[in-house]
């Protein structure tokens, strides 16, 4: 035995202390019931707050805005709050859980959403202030003067080319840069090709219209400037006052001593910040420190369609003193200035829901006057018709009636809502399927429609250019590159007649009345490569085509300011790029074709050349370049 077991006197560990140590043997401790219950209750705590969570819907009401209930622009902080505020995409976090689980499962995509079409810079000392003014601009309203790129007295022509404003005697092959200013010179300010101004009928001011923004680190911000120069000594250009407002250039008037100044200033949304009034508000600096516009000077509709201001400013245009201001907003589309009033315009969509669940939007547009004779700007009325204005040429006031041609259409979808809370479109019918042109007669003592023709073009076809001659009107309207000129008789508003040429190759984008019952349209001819300028007359049965004018492989200005309109002698000037080469080119009308007088190369873009024909010869500026050409003897 002591053999066998010899092993177990070798063991350091007791025997005793073995068998306490089998697991049988061990004293298991008591259960934590406290410690489960704990656990337990955090768990069914956090399956609540998870189910909160996924399931609790999103907030689909705007934040309150009540801490700004003494504000002078509550009213406006309101409507905006309301415009700005986006809706959740999803009904909850369950819902965009489930959705993002599928975009990576499946890859993502888009639901087509149907929207409303909205109708997207040395001399020899003599003062030439003692020369007479002489207005070169195609004004659409006579005595109302525009802005443009170039003007002229008796004795010198004024071109601005962009930063820089040149003069330049007038003597015929002799004429020759006789003084120039540089605008911004070494300005930190980053400036745009959008450059025009004034001549004073002394001669002796030039005002520049012009844009810029300033870039920071941080943000961008953007300014319409006016600039005033004393330039009766075309040697010793001085500057004299300035004029900024925080927003981009629509467009400007001079009459009776006063500049009337048509500026957009657009809410960035991200920005947005109620406690900031330069976030929502334009901003005014009449050299004193800016300061916002005044709420009794704001006008918005009840439902807003949009965050983008139209604000009308009057300034001396002497001093460039502030005399009044008004601000449209969701008013930013089109203006138009005739002797008395601007009419402003806003584009928004009329919704009809059918019982088949269809929903069709219709293009509307609000008409908004003001008058500006007075001391201040005051409102006059409103009116509202179908479709959308293309531009102020499609606006004129008669005898108080303002006549309106627009583009009228209608998109037709139906909508689906789907479990995850997004919405899908499918368009049953496009803007361009129902389109068409209308005409309404407003009487501004009433702001009623006393008149209108509906739908008078073929199916489909939309405005492209409109011009007014009192109790006539030309329209053109065009589907692709074929289009009827109309041409309506005003006269009678109980009985408005029109005529049409019938589907002709191309379409116009400017009509000018050359006089004598003449009519000249600028734009494509057979194929969007080209230029095209036709004569029309009036017929007994329509209006007919007289002749035209072509250049195949050529682009052309679309800026009607640019064009040289001469009714006197007859004459069209435009600048072109005819196979890669910019021209400027003179036409005249002889009674029978049009014929080109002047050919002849000229730097720049075409939007940006000037000409004027003054005593037998023919002058043109372009970027850096001018040229004179001798037409008569």
């Amino acid at each position: 035995m002591k053999k066998k077991n010899w092993y177990k006197d070798m063991s350091l560990a007791d025997d005793k202390y073995i068998a306490e140590a089998h697991p049988d043997n061990v004293i298991k401790p008591k259960r934590n019931r406290v410690f489960i219950s704990l656990v337990a209750a955090c768990a069914c705590f956090a399956l609540v707050i998870c189910n909160l969570w996924l399931f609790i819907p999103f907030n689909t009401n705007p934040p309150d805005v009540s801490q700004y209930a003494d504000s002078e622009y509550y009213g406006l902080i309101q409507k905006l709050n309301a415009l700005t505020f986006e809706q959740p995409k999803y009904k909850n976090n369950a819902a965009k859980l489930w959705a993002g689980l599928k975009n990576l499962s499946f890859g993502i995509t888009k639901d087509a959403v149907g929207e409303a079409p909205e109708n997207e810079m040395a001399t020899n000392g003599e003062a030439i202030g003692t020369g007479s003014y002489q207005e070169i601009t195609d004004n659409q309203v006579q005595g109302i003067i525009e802005a443009d790129r170039i003007k002229r007295s008796d004795t010198h022509i004024f071109y601005l080319d962009n930063e820089v404003l040149r003069i330049y005697s007038i003597d015929k092959e002799d004429t020759a840069e006789i003084g120039s200013y540089t605008l911004y010179g070494g300005s930190e300010n980053y400036y745009l090709d959008q450059w025009e101004f004034y001549l004073s009928s002394d001669c002796k001011t030039v005002t520049v219209v012009t844009q810029y923004y300033t870039k920071t680190d941080s943000n961008s911000n953007r300014y319409v400037n006016l600039i005033s120069l004393d330039v009766s000594d075309p040697a010793n250009i001085v500057k004299k006052d300035e004029f900024n407002i925080t927003g981009d250039y629509m467009s400007s008037r001079m009459t009776n001593g006063n500049i009337l100044l048509l500026t957009e200033f657009v809410i960035n949304k991200q920005e947005l910040n109620f406690d900031d009034e330069t976030t929502f508000l334009p901003q005014i600096d009449e050299g004193n420190g800016a300061h916002s516009i005044p709420a009794s000077g704001i006008v918005s509709p009840d439902n807003l369609s949009n965050t983008r201001y139209t604000v009308v400013m009057k300034l001396d245009e002497n001093t460039l003193d502030l005399k009044g201001t008004a601000a449209y907003l969701s008013y930013s589309e089109d203006v138009y200035v005739s002797e008395n009033h601007v009419f402003l315009t806003h584009v928004f969509a009329d919704k009809t829901e059918k019982e088949d669940g269809t929903l069709t939007r219709n293009s509307m547009t609000e008409i908004s006057c003001l008058t500006y004779g007075g001391d201040s700007f005051e409102r006059k009325g409103n009116v509202t018709v179908r479709g959308y204005v293309k531009d102020q040429w499609s606006m004129d006031e008669y005898e108080g009636v303002l006549r309106v041609f627009t583009t009228t259409n209608a998109t037709t979808i139906r909508e689906q809502y789907h479990d995850n809370g997004t919405v899908s479109a499918e368009i049953l019918q496009t803007a361009t399927g129902q389109s068409n042109a209308s005409l309404y007669c407003i009487d501004l003592s009433t702001f009623e429609v006393v008149a209108s023709v509906i739908d008078f073009a073929p199916p489909r076809e939309e405005i492209q250019s409109v011009r007014f001659d009192k109790e006539i009107a030309y329209v053109c309207t065009s589907i692709e590159l074929s289009d009827p000129v109309f041409f309506f008789e005003l006269s009678d508003l109980n009985n408005i007649t029109y005529k049409d040429t019938g589907t002709i190759e191309g379409f116009s984008t400017s009509l000018i009345n050359l006089g004598n019952g003449y009519l000249l349209g600028i734009g494509r001819g057979d194929s969007w490569s080209s230029f095209k300028a036709e004569v029309y007359e009036e017929t007994e049965d329509g209006v007919r085509s007289v002749c035209s004018y072509e250049i195949q492989d050529a682009q052309y200005s679309t800026e009607y300011k640019s064009y040289y309109v001469d009714r006197q002698n007859q004459f069209v000037g435009v600048g072109v790029i005819a196979e890669g080469v910019t021209k400027y080119i003179l036409l005249h009308f002889d009674g029978y074709e049009l014929v080109e007088l002047v050919n002849v190369q000229l730097d720049g873009d075409p939007a940006f050349m000037r000409g004027v024909y003054i005593d037998g010869y023919m002058y043109m500026f372009g970027t850096n370049d001018y040229k004179v050409e001798k037409l008569f003897d």
